[in-house]
Formats: C-alpha cells, structure tokens, sequence
C-alpha cells in the first residue's frame, strides 16, 4: 500500500500521509517509501542528483555536508561499515597538534597554543586551514 500517488508526487506535491515517518537526506517520508526507495533506487548523473536537490529544497552546502557524514547507497548495500573503523576524532586533533608543534608551526606554552607565522602560512597552504 502507498502513501499516495508516487513517492515523486508525494515528495513534490506534499501528499500528506499519517504512516511511520523518518527524516531521511533532508527529507521526511513513509518508511515503506523510504525502504522502496532504497530497494528500487538507481544512480543518478550529477545534473540529476543537483535537479533532485534542488527540488527537494536542499542547498548544495547542505547536501555536501549530509554526504561528508553519511554512508552512500552503494557503500550501505556491501557493507561500508565492515570497511570503516570507528576512531576518535580528538585523537586524530591531538595527533595533528602534536605533528604541528613538531614542525614549528605551533608552540605550546602550558595548556595553550599558539600558531607561528610560518606555520600560519604553512597549514593555510597545505590543509587550507585559517588561522
């Protein structure tokens, strides 16, 4: 059974539908639609994904930063995190801190730091990182 017409008229014409919801990619929809979605989804070309967005209300900012945290389908459907390992984002900070001190870019006096103007330009340059 459906939530309306189509999930594509459910999703640009707000077909109200009161089963399950889940907030998905921006989106809010019907778990069944959201499960049939995923199961009967095909690739899109990036003209199609940005059309799709922008459809959908999405800004680009938004939509990168949702595929900068999310799994893609391609990556959920084998598994992806099998293929990932959880870590400690502080531990990698402290780690790259530790690494700038020993480049003279940072120094530490105490419990503080502070960047060099050579480090400065260096980790603008290299990470894009603005100090």
């Amino acid at each position: 059974m459906s939530c309306g017409p189509s999930y594509a008229a459910a999703m640009t014409e707000g077909v109200p539908c009161m089963k399950k919801r889940i907030h998905h990619m921006g989106m809010t929809l019907a778990k069944e639609e959201h499960d049939r979605f995923h199961r009967e989804g095909h690739d899109l070309t990036p003209e199609q994904h940005d059309a799709f967005m922008k459809k959908l209300g999405i800004t680009k900012e938004q939509d990168e930063e949702w595929h900068r945290t999310h799994l893609s389908l391609g990556e959920q459907q084998v598994g992806g995190t099998d293929r990932l390992t959880d870590i400690n984002p502080f531990a990698v900070g402290g780690g790259f801190l530790s690494w700038c001190v020993k480049q003279g870019w940072v120094v530490q006096k105490g419990r503080q730091y502070f960047v060099t103007k050579e480090g400065a330009r260096e980790l603008r340059k290299r990470f894009d990182i603005k100090v």
